[in-house]
């Protein structure tokens, strides 16, 4: 299994939707098992220009994370689709083993 974190930034687009929307629907296509989004509250990238939420700035391009976790095939898959989408981002991906949590009925 690997597990595969998407760093970009809220205001990242793919066409005419928010990068992240579409990396979601992307995942659904090629059938993973789940995606998480999580949002930031301060965060700077390559450029070094600070993204944040304060009381007194209030950013439009918060951090975004969006992480993964499948067979390195539909990772691959997914990737190759992810870098068609043409924005500043960084993908990370390492193997990971796994356990799921069951409730006890």
């Amino acid at each position: 299994m690997k597990f595969l974190r998407i760093y970009l930034g809220e205001s990242d687009h793919c066409g005419h939707e928010p990068a992240y929307k579409h990396i979601v629907k992307l995942c659904y296509d090629h059938g993973l098992k789940g995606v998480t989004v999580l949002k930031g509250v301060m965060g700077f990238g390559e450029k070094h220009h600070v993204h944040r939420v304060d009381f007194f700035t209030l950013s439009e391009d918060l951090p975004i994370i969006i992480e993964v976790i499948d067979e390195e095939e539909k990772i691959q898959r997914l990737l190759n689709d992810v870098k068609k989408c043409n924005f500043d981002g960084l993908a990370v991906y390492w193997d990971v083993e796994y356990m799921r949590i069951i409730k006890e009925e």
